[in-house]
C-alpha cells in the first residue's frame, strides 16, 4: 500500500486495486479566509483518472472545501465514489450531490466495509462531527486519524476492529485557539499537549510508522497571524518521537511512502525538506487585509441565529446563553449581547469580556457553524464570563451537528438511532474533548 502526500489533510491512499483521495483542498483560503495551506498544493491533474474512491472526513471547510469540490471535473464527480460518515443529519449528502456528484456511500461507525476485491475501509466517528477512515488491503493498514481527539478508550477499539496499524497518518500542530487572553503563556503549552497527543496516539495504537499530516496552513489574517509564532515544527516533532525511539516519518508534497518498499523512501532527505519550509517563515507568509462590517449588520445577524436556537433548544438550555460583553477593536465599540433573550446593544463599560472585529463577529452569527469557525480561525481573544462562553460554543456546535436538544427534535427516529449507534463510544468521547477545552 501506498500514501501519497497532497496537501494539509489529502493524501492518496493506493492499494493494489484501488486509489482514494481524502479530503481536497486545492487553493484558496478556509475559515473564513482565516487559513492558507503551507506549502501550497500542487496537484497533478492526470491523477483524475486514476481515482476511484473521495473521503471527506467532515464538514470543516479544510477537509470539505468546497471552492475545491466545485472545480472538479464533472466526469470525476460522476465516476468517483464519495465516501462519508453515516450520522444524524442528511445535509451533508445533500449538499455532495448539489456540487454534482451521484455515487455516495455512507459508512456506518466502526463498521469495516469491503469497496473493492481487495480493498476494505473502515470509519470511526469522534465526537459530534469528526471522523477517521482506516483502508486495509493485502495485511496492510492505514489509519488516517485526521482532526480526531481520541483517548486510549478509543485506540482499544481501534485495535479491536483493525488489529494493527502499519502507518498511521495524524494532526502535528494547532488548528484554532480557545481564545485565553494570555496567549504567549498558554499557546506554547498548547502546542506541547498535541506533541504528547501524537506520541500518546502513536503509543496506543501501537504503531509501526507515524505521519504528520492536517497541519500545513498558516493563520492569515491580521488578527491571528500571533499563532504562528507558536505552532510545532518538524524539529520538535522529530525530538518527540526520537526520545520515545518511535518511527517518524515526513512527506512533502507530491511524495509517497510504500509500505511494501519503504528503502524507496529516503526518511533522512525528507525531513530535512520538511524542515527547510520551515527556516525564516515570517518572511514567507502573505496577509489578508481586514475587512470591516456594520454594526447593524452583525445585530441582524445576531438576532437571526437567536430565534433560530431558540426555536430548536429547550429553556433550559436557552439560558445557558446568558450576556457577553463584546469589545469590536474595528469599529472602536462594545456591544452587550445574549442569545438567551436576544439581547444586543451598544456599552459603554470599561471592561470587556471578548474582543474581537467586526467581520469575524458578524461570521460567528450569521452561519450555524460560525463559531465554531471563530475558535478554529482563532480570531478572538476572551477575558471574562469563561463559563458562559462554554455554552455558547457547545450549544452552537450542536445546533450545526442538527442535534437539537429540544424534545420535539431530540427523540425523532434519526437521531434516536444514531445515538444508539454510538452508545459505545460517544459520552467517552465527549468527557474527553470538553476537558481538552479547559
Amino acid at each position: 500500500m501506498k500514501v501519497k502526500f497532497i496537501s494539509q489533510a489529502s493524501v492518496i491512499i493506493e492499494t493494489a486495486d484501488a486509489k482514494i483521495w481524502t479530503d481536497p483542498w486545492l487553493f484558496g483560503t478556509a475559515f473564513n479566509d482565516s487559513w492558507k495551506q503551507y506549502p501550497a498544493s500542487n496537484f497533478d491533474k492526470k491523477l483524475y483518472n486514476e481515482i476511484d474512491f473521495l473521503w471527506v472526513s467532515h464538514e470543516h471547510p479544510d477537509h470539505f472545501h468546497i471552492p475545491t469540490l466545485k472545480s472538479l471535473p464533472d466526469e470525476f464527480k460522476k465516476r468517483v465514489t464519495l465516501l462519508f460518515q453515516d450520522n444524524n443529519s442528511d445535509k451533508m449528502p445533500n449538499a455532495f450531490k448539489m456540487l454534482g456528484f451521484t455515487k455516495i456511500q455512507l459508512l456506518k461507525n466502526r463498521k469495516v466495509t469491503q469497496i473493492t476485491e481487495k480493498t476494505k475501509i473502515h470509519n470511526y466517528q469522534v465526537g459530534q462531527m469528526d471522523s477517521s477512515l482506516a483502508v486495509l488491503s493485502e495485511g496492510n493498514v492505514v489509519l488516517n486519524l485526521n482532526d480526531c481527539e481520541i483517548n486510549t478508550a478509543d485506540a482499544k477499539k481501534y485495535l479491536k476492529d483493525l488489529g494493527k496499524i502499519d502507518l498511521l497518518l495524524n494532526q502535528f500542530s494547532m488548528a484554532g485557539y480557545n481564545g485565553g487572553y494570555e496567549y504567549e503563556e498558554i499557546l506554547p503549552k498548547q502546542a506541547q499537549s498535541i506533541l504528547d497527543t501524537m506520541v500518546e496516539n502513536h503509543k496506543d495504537l501501537n504503531a509501526s510508522i507515524t505521519v504528520p499530516i492536517a497541519s500545513y496552513i498558516y493563520f492569515c489574517q491580521e488578527d491571528n497571524k500571533f499563532m504562528n509564532s507558536f505552532g510545532n515544527r518538524p524539529l520538535s516533532i522529530n525530538e518527540a518521537f526520537n526520545k520515545e525511539n518511535l518511527e517518524l516519518r515526513f512527506l512533502n508534497i507530491n511524495q509517497e511512502i510504500d509500505l511494501n518498499n519503504l528503502n524507496n523512501h529516503d526518511k533522512d532527505s525528507s525531513y530535512k525538506e520538511v524542515q527547510a519550509l520551515y527556516d525564516n517563515l515570517d518572511d514567507k507568509l502573505e496577509y489578508e487585509e481586514l475587512k470591516s462590517v456594520s454594526i447593524e449588520e452583525i445585530k441582524e445577524a445576531f438576532l437571526e441565529r437567536h430565534q433560530q436556537i431558540k426555536d430548536h433548544f429547550s429553556v433550559y438550555f436557552l439560558k445557558k446563553l446568558g450576556g457577553m460583553k463584546v469589545y469590536i477593536p474595528d469599529l472602536n465599540k462594545k456591544v452587550q449581547i445574549s442569545l438567551a433573550d436576544g439581547t444586543f446593544k451598544e456599552s459603554h463599560c470599561s471592561e470587556f469580556d471578548i474582543q474581537i472585529n467586526s467581520q469575524p463577529f458578524f461570521f460567528s452569527f450569521k452561519f450555524k457553524w460560525g463559531l465554531q469557525t471563530l475558535g478554529v480561525s482563532a480570531r478572538y481573544l476572551i477575558k471574562n464570563n469563561l463559563k458562559t462562553w462554554k455554552w455558547y460554543r457547545i450549544i452552537t456546535s450542536l445546533n450545526n451537528a442538527e442535534i437539537y436538544l429540544k424534545p420535539k427534535y431530540f427523540f425523532k427516529k434519526d437521531t434516536i438511532l444514531y445515538f444508539l449507534s454510538r452508545a459505545s463510544e460517544l459520552p467517552n468521547q465527549i468527557r474527553y474533548q470538553l476537558s481538552r477545552m479547559n
